[in-house]
């Protein structure tokens, strides 16, 4: 585990486990909800990256460049490959400083995704804000589709509204792949801020995103991302703003971000979490 600190924050990083983030707390406050010590699973991570591909691939069946591919399950227990391979490996510490780092991690083509790829995230703290720069390379002699995303686990106040502005949602089928768009506030008025069904998952992505979510007084940002998922499960003590360069099943959609990359090409997404900087002056008086 690698500890960073800056002022009165303090995160954590795992590069065993899929090069996720532990925590993330201001003062004594989680803003990112904390990993279990005997974690096994980066599903009970604070955040971990989505790298080469974001979200589901519908039944791991795509077309590219014309040619047919068909990935298997990265992971048992979900019907589709998602999230991509990058948070199921462990990354290697590339450097380390008392606030910043970066893990890498390199994948050599198989059957769960036929292209060579290497990939880096570089973590800054300051007080009251992480910011995470994931990067992947296409190291293979041909073009690579490619979505990226940040998968973070925020800690959930019960009266905290979530706040973000979009053009549009995907509504999905009963497999979780999208198949139609709707207006913005179907799930509710994000725009003015709304608080998720309290009674039925929203599992949803969120096209033309204008790059800033909040939730209560903490914001997720993001420059590169145009898409936002939210996934607000009723009844637990965390949701995730995930900002995304492509929306799920992405491969083969017209407007699903997929990213071409050449061969030595790259693709970047940031992302930062930050307190409003009134409550980081409260955490530091200790009330």
């Amino acid at each position: 585990m690698i500890q960073l600190r800056s002022g009165g924050s303090a995160a954590t990083l795992l590069p065993d486990l899929g090069g996720a983030i532990g925590s993330f707390a201001v003062g004594d406050v989680p803003i990112l909800r904390p990993t279990p010590a005997n974690a096994a699973s980066p599903l009970d991570a604070a955040c971990f990256p989505l790298v080469p591909y974001a979200n589901r691939i519908a039944d791991g069946r795509f077309t590219f460049a014309g040619e047919d591919y068909a990935l298997p399950r990265n992971v048992a227990s979900f019907k589709h490959p998602i999230h991509g391979l990058g948070w199921i490996m462990p990354w290697m510490v590339k450097a380390q400083e008392a606030n910043r780092a970066v893990l890498a991690c390199m994948h050599s083509a198989d059957e769960h995704w036929p292209w060579d790829w290497f990939a880096t995230q570089a973590f800054v703290l300051e007080d009251g804000a992480l910011q995470v720069t994931l990067e992947v390379t296409n190291q293979s002699d041909r073009a690579m589709p490619c979505g990226l995303g940040h998968h973070p686990y925020l800690v959930r106040n019960p009266r905290a509204e979530v706040t973000f502005i979009a053009e549009g949602v995907w509504l999905s089928d009963a497999r979780m792949v999208p198949v139609e768009t709707a207006p913005a506030d179907t799930f509710g008025d994000f725009g003015a801020g709304a608080m998720p069904n309290p009674v039925n998952l929203t599992d949803n992505c969120w096209f033309g995103w204008q790059g800033e979510a909040r939730l209560g007084t903490v914001s997720v940002t993001s420059s590169e991302a145009r898409f936002l998922h939210l996934y607000a499960p009723p009844g637990e003590n965390f949701l995730c703003l995930e900002p995304t360069t492509a929306m799920p099943d992405a491969f083969g959609r017209h407007g699903g971000g997929t990213a071409v990359l050449d061969p030595g090409q790259s693709a970047s997404l940031g992302m930062v979490i930050r307190t409003a900087p009134t409550d980081r002056l409260i955490l530091s008086r200790g009330t």
